[in-house]
């Protein structure tokens, strides 16, 4: 077991006792101003790897310099790196309380164009998962006083109505939802009618139809605006909806295409009508 262990060992026992040797010869030499032929090859050698333990110190060294000896102007840089990152936060959130700001502005300021109205401002919190967001909800509930059937609009028109309502959420149907008509008026000619939800399969762009419309007696054009006629009770009267984009006769009726006024991709606050002021 000796001899084995002993014969495990003897690389670094050569090792050591080169060194001993190299370290004596180096001594004895310090008085000369030369070196012999063996301690150039030894220095050869040992240069390249003096050189990188020296590079590795220097490093460590100055990493360790940076962490203890750091100066009040790095602790000052430091801070007012900090106190710029905040001030940048802070100013996008006031640009976005000033967007907000005038949203909410203008839906008040709507609201109030087509007669006298009370309701409850609402911002827009969950979408449907269709890319139109035909049904979406809002941070009002019944606690606010909201109730099923009651209509909804932004500052560029009708959204639609309340269709489900929770304590302190509602749920609300778009008008191009398929499913929901809307008695309204072309504004131009006065003429009633009705329109519901439908999405166009060949561009997929989200719109509304016109229907009910004789044709004999209408001349409707693209361009002519529609607005609610307040017919059914729901929706009060002069809430726009949009714009004709098409118009198509068949049967001796005229129905036309509608581009809704309001941007349902990008709709972020609502106005609930709680009360239109006639009771």
């Amino acid at each position: 077991m000796k001899k084995g262990g002993f014969g495990k060992n003897k690389p670094v026992l050569i090792t050591i006792v080169a060194l001993v040797v190299l370290a004596a010869m180096i001594l004895a030499s310090a008085g000369r101003g030369t070196a012999n032929w063996f301690e150039n090859a030894v220095g050869a050698v040992l240069t390249p790897v003096q050189g990188f333990a020296a590079r590795a110190s220097n490093s460590i060294a100055d990493f360790f310099r940076g962490v203890f000896n750091t100066t009040d102007a790095d602790k000052e840089n430091a801070k007012l790196k900090s106190e710029l990152a905040l001030y940048n936060k802070m100013q996008l959130e006031l640009e976005e309380l000033k967007k907000e700001n005038e949203r909410l502005r203008g839906l008040l300021e709507y609201s109030g164009s087509f007669g006298e109205c009370s309701g409850v401002a609402a911002s827009v919190t969950g979408r449907s998962t269709d890319i139109y967001f035909r049904v979406f909800t809002v941070n009002a509930g019944r606690n606010q006083g909201i109730d099923v059937d009651m209509p909804v609009i932004c500052a560029d028109g009708l959204v639609g109505r309340v269709t489900e309502v929770g304590a302190t959420w509602s749920k609300v149907t778009a008008v191009i939802d398929a499913e929901t008509s809307v008695p309204v008026m072309v504004e131009r000619t006065r003429d009633n009618c009705m329109v519901r939800g439908v999405l166009n399969t060949v561009d997929s762009e989200a719109g509304m139809e016109l229907y009910y419309l004789p044709r004999d007696r209408t001349d409707l054009v693209p361009g002519d605006t529609v607005i609610t006629s307040g017919i059914g009770g729901i929706y009060p009267k002069g809430i726009k909806i949009g714009s004709v984009r098409e118009v198509l006769t068949s049967d001796g009726e005229a129905n036309a295409i509608i581009s809704p006024s309001v941007d349902f991709v990008h709709i972020e606050e609502v106005f609930i009508i709680t009360g239109n002021g006639e009771g």
